[in-house]
């Protein structure tokens, strides 16, 4: 995929989802939040000018998302300069051992539909759910399982409903407004299986938020799960 494409599609997840996930993060009053799948890392800088005296580390799997990422932070860290605190963000390249016990908050945003298998999902689920401290949260968002088939402002899939039960069928995702859409295949993975790896990976979920797509009556089309350690 690419990352200038992906990042310039026009998705909308940053009215839908980002006010509600910010909020939720900062009612916990953090000091080290990750950000795994940070994509261009926009929403780690968000959280980094919030929090007072932290840190947020910003991690993606795509080496191109992380160049840009280091790319956005840069620039808005000169923008910054002589604001003490104003980009505290750091990315690294890879997953560290070290990061046990080590975050406040873990934020997840569309990442969990990339994992091609469950055994792929419930080893990324323990890896996080060990880097929570003791009270931290996980929050992870998926576009909204039991909704796929249907089209949404700024995304639709070739999804049928009748796999609703056929967890891991891939599908192509059509992200953005028309005329720019960029076409990514995720992996279907419905309410059961992803309660069922949670828990097999140490979590419990806490709260579910289905965010609306912004019009009035309009079917949820991302899903936010908050968990806890168990």
């Amino acid at each position: 995929m690419d990352a200038l494409g992906y990042i310039d599609c026009g998705d909308n997840r940053e009215e839908i989802l980002y006010p509600w996930i910010r909020d939720t993060v900062l009612a916990r009053d953090p000091r080290r939040v990750l950000d795994f799948g940070c994509g261009d890392a926009r929403f780690a800088l968000q959280l980094a000018r919030l929090i007072r005296n932290g840190r947020v580390t910003a991690y993606d799997r795509d080496p191109h998302m992380r160049e840009q990422a280091r790319r956005r932070i840069g620039a808005v860290a000169s923008s910054d300069a002589g604001q003490t605190g104003a980009c505290n963000v750091v990315v690294c390249d890879a997953p560290e051992a070290d990061w046990t016990g080590a975050f406040d908050a873990v934020v997840m945003l569309g990442v969990w539909m990339c994992w091609r298998t469950h055994a792929e999902c419930v080893e990324t689920l323990s890896l996080l759910a060990r880097s929570l401290t003791p009270g931290g949260v996980l929050i992870a968002a998926v576009t909204h399982p039991c909704f796929r088939d249907c089209r949404f402002a700024t995304y639709r899939t070739d999804f049928g409903p009748a796999n609703y039960l056929a967890n891991g069928t891939p599908f192509q995702v059509f992200v953005g407004e028309r005329g720019k859409e960029i076409v990514i295949e995720d992996y279907h993975w419905n309410l059961e299986a992803m309660m069922a790896q949670a828990t097999e990976a140490g979590l419990r979920v806490a709260t579910l938020k289905e965010h609306s797509d912004g019009l009035a009556g309009e079917l949820p089309s991302w899903l936010s799960l908050v968990f806890t350690r168990a």
